[in-house]
């Protein structure tokens, strides 16, 4: 399955301003159309629940698009949960993909946080990786990944400029042929 990371960060690679967990008050207009565009062409999307949590009043059900949200209390979500839009599970991510090909899907959008997108890496599941770098300075926050101990290979594949102000694009494939354990 191809699993592209999707994440906005800062230029000091913050993903959140401080504590807070929204992305909506600092990102630029420009990464929330590609963001919503990105979604739209595709059919899967995977976050974790601090994420769902932030976005979940933004978020916009489709029956074209499964959303699920890995979380280790799936049961607290029950009341959010609609068939084939969003359902929270407790799988690994290797238990998820299996799962999601065996359904017949491709193609998967990992829209993080953090945790997820570490054990996503740490399973070695993520072939490619957008990442929007807004030109700005947090100093603290969330990385994109929580920590982990990783030298995955990036090859830079792609690089747009969004806006006037800077704000850039970025794809990258992965390669784990380089990873260290």
């Amino acid at each position: 399955m191809n699993i592209t990371l999707i994440m906005v960060e800062t230029a000091d690679g913050k993903t959140t301003k401080w504590q807070e967990n929204a992305i909506h008050g600092w990102s630029s207009e420009e990464d929330r159309n590609h963001f919503h565009d990105l979604i739209a062409s595709h059919t899967l999307l995977v976050m974790g629940s601090k994420t769902y949590d932030s976005v979940k009043k933004q978020v916009h059900l489709s029956p074209h698009i499964l959303r699920i949200v890995l979380t280790r209390t799936p049961d607290r979500y029950g009341k959010d949960a609609k068939d084939g839009q969003l359902e929270f599970s407790d799988e690994s991510p290797v238990q998820l993909v299996t799962r999601m090909e065996a359904l017949g899907y491709t193609r998967m959008l990992l829209a993080g946080g953090s945790e997820i997108n570490r054990a996503f890496l740490e399973d070695r599941l993520i072939t490619d990786c957008l990442i929007t770098i807004e030109p700005r300075f947090f100093g603290s926050g969330k990385s994109i990944l929580a920590p982990v101990k990783t030298d995955t290979a990036l090859t830079l594949t792609e690089v747009k400029r969004l806006n006037a102000q800077g704000t850039l694009l970025l794809r990258y494939t992965v390669s784990y042929e380089h990873t260290t354990d």
